[in-house]
């Protein structure tokens, strides 16, 4: 099953699947400054990324790597991920510049500011990290204090992504969370008066007692607040978690799937009409403010990743850290790798990847620069059946390019099963 991610370095909240119905009305045109402006941020450079687990609560949806909050945890956690920076670095030789860093979670707002001082130092000492480099941190409101947002513009975070969710205080309750929906607004002032531009709210679709109004208020709030960045997330519940069981129990009420797809569309509406460009099914910008780092994940460019449960790609291999903080920690304090297991990719591998990720940009695909790059061969493979897809609305072609519609969007776990 494909995942969507605006924050994580790997995968985030669940894409909705299958939506069998055919849409209309949402149009989205091709325009070509969609193309430039991700050329325009296709860098050479490598991201970092770093877990930071620790959650006051957790949601009732998540299924991450996390951790309850205690002090004395943290404080050897951090320890011991500055030990794993040092140990990758007398393993392994990395050349080029470090130009973007994620801190994710979990909520890394809830570590002592001095926690994630330390740990961009030790990127700086071992990696070349330019001025220019983008620096995001991952934070809830009510989170951040006035004292810890000056700190994180001291320490050089450049970029804060607020995990908002919803505005809707029914729906926040009903999945575990531990803030108001006024504190984001207030959060999100904070972190303007301390300096702080680059900043992205995250929303989810499909969250239990969610309505038609409900949702059309969270699109209007998060427009009237104006952060350059929104990232619109469509929820499936997985069996592991506990909103999934509570669901089915008939304790929690989610909006069935033919909704949620109908006002994602009207997202794709209503967000460019206020500014913001689509630039991966999920996320929205205004010009300029595109997350550079998780771009890496979908343009497939080497992010390594340091912490319990962190995924990590060099270019040609994949591979995980242990996501035990037991076995996490004895490893790194005993100076052995907390690797759990790499894959090296064969072509065909990294043909199926750079489809499916390609796909999930508004850009799409050069199909004449994928034949260059992977053999004409290789790729006339996949081409008859994305010739089909086209055939049912799922993808359009514009001379040498190819990206998903916005039913192919709705769809696109379907349409990427044809790649993996």
């Amino acid at each position: 099953m494909h995942r969507v991610t605006e924050h994580k370095e790997d995968v985030s909240v669940v894409l909705r699947g299958s939506v069998a119905k055919f849409f209309v009305g949402a149009v989205i045109h091709w325009d070509r400054s969609v193309r430039e402006a991700m050329d325009s941020i296709n860098t050479p450079g490598f991201g970092v990324y770093i877990h930071i687990p620790f959650c006051r609560t957790k949601c009732n949806y998540c299924t991450f790597v996390i951790k309850p909050w205690r002090k004395d945890l943290a404080e050897r956690y951090s320890r011991a991920v500055i030990q794993e920076l040092d140990l990758f670095l007398s393993e392994n030789e990395v050349s080029g510049v470090a130009d973007t860093i994620y801190f994710g979670g979990g909520t890394p707002s809830l570590v002592p500011a001095e926690h994630i001082a330390a740990l961009l130092s030790t990127c700086r000492r071992h990696f070349d990290v330019p001025q220019n480099c983008e620096i995001s941190l991952e934070a809830n409101p009510g989170t951040v204090t006035a004292e810890k947002a000056a700190a994180y513009r001291g320490c050089g975070i450049t970029r804060i992504s607020l995990g908002a969710q919803t505005f809707d205080e029914r729906s926040l309750q009903a999945i575990g969370r531990d803030h108001t929906a006024g504190q984001v607004a207030t959060s999100l002032a904070l972190l303007r008066e301390k300096g702080f531009e680059n900043i992205n709210v995250d929303l989810i679709l499909g969250l239990p007692e969610q309505d038609e109004i409900q949702w059309a208020g969270n699109l209007e709030m998060v427009t009237q607040l104006e952060p350059p960045h929104i990232s619109v997330y469509m929820l499936e519940l997985e069996p592991k978690s506990p909103l999934y069981h509570l669901v089915a129990r008939g304790v929690h009420r989610v909006p069935d799937e033919d909704a949620v797809s109908d006002w994602y569309l009207g997202a794709l509406d209503h967000l460019p009409g206020h500014g913001y460009a689509q630039y991966e099914i999920s996320n929205f910008a205004l010009p300029g403010y595109e997350c550079r780092h998780n771009l890496k994940y979908w343009q497939r460019r080497p992010v390594f990743g340091f912490g319990i449960g962190s995924h990590s790609f060099d270019g040609r291999a994949r591979y995980a850290n242990l996501a035990g903080m037991n076995a996490y920690l004895s490893r790194v304090e005993a100076g052995i790798s907390p690797v759990e297991w790499r894959r090296v990719l064969d072509e065909k591998e990294e043909l199926g990847e750079t489809l499916f990720l390609g796909l999930r940009l508004r850009s799409g695909l050069n199909w004449e620069e994928l034949s260059e790059g992977f053999g004409a061969e290789q790729v006339a493979e996949y081409e008859k059946t994305l010739r089909s897809m086209s055939n049912d609305g799922l993808v359009e072609w514009r001379d040498s390019s190819i990206r998903l519609t916005p039913r192919g969007m709705l769809l696109s776990n379907e349409v990427f099963q044809a790649f993996v």
